[in-house]
């Protein structure tokens, strides 16, 4: 037949009834009962910490989430950069550097066309439309390069927005690992509720950790 564990009772396990430090006075008992006394004792104590009420599953993942959250408080960490606005940052410079040389391309021509506007016996209205078209071709010159600028911007940007979920989803499944490893521990150590309710009144982590 299969031997069950003691109930955990008010009582001592083979001594119900029994004072924990006994009867009358110990110096005049004989060694043995005074051994006896004494390891009864111990063996209350171990008793009754094991029939604390203990943690539930749920307290005890709770208790762990705030060791986690009051952790992060006490040493708080700069926010990661974001790898979306770092892409969208970088292109906007290459953006300007190149409509900064069509600008100054543009100029050229502008500075020419004053150069030959100089000229009295010029015909200006001729020549202000052959710079007009000049220009309007040096404009459409760069618009292939601002098309593939634009085009790779779109993917690196769509690369980065792809590689942060993925960071975010792995960082996200990690903590939960976590969390539950945590909390399967404290479960498994058997964790009283007193301890699991004291650490959730915890206002810092150095309260939390002198919680018995």
């Amino acid at each position: 037949m299969p031997i069950s564990a003691p109930e955990c009772t008010s009582g001592i396990p083979g001594r119900q009834g029994a004072s924990v430090f006994g009867q009358g006075n110990l110096l005049e008992e004989d060694p043995m009962k005074k051994l006896g006394t004494v390891v009864v004792a111990v063996v209350a104590l171990a008793f009754a910490a094991s029939c604390a009420k203990k943690a539930t599953p749920a307290e005890c993942k709770s208790a762990c989430q705030k060791q986690i959250d009051l952790e992060k408080a006490a040493n708080p960490q700069p926010p990661a950069e974001d790898p979306v606005a770092k892409v969208e940052a970088d292109f906007q410079k290459k953006l300007q550097d190149l409509q900064t040389v069509q600008a100054q391309a543009v100029q050229a021509i502008d500075a020419e066309l004053q150069e030959k506007l100089k000229d009295e016996k010029a015909d200006k209205d001729a020549i202000n439309k052959e710079f007009a078209e000049k220009k309007n071709a040096k404009v459409q010159e760069f618009a292939p390069q601002f098309q593939a600028l634009n085009q790779q911007k779109a993917d690196a940007v769509k690369a980065a927005q792809d590689a942060k979920a993925k960071a975010e989803a792995d960082a996200k499944a990690a903590a939960e690992k976590a969390l539950q490893a945590c909390a399967d521990k404290c479960v498994k150590d058997r964790t009283t509720k007193a301890k699991t309710d004291c650490q959730l009144k915890a206002a810092k982590i150095d309260d939390f950790k002198k919680c018995k």
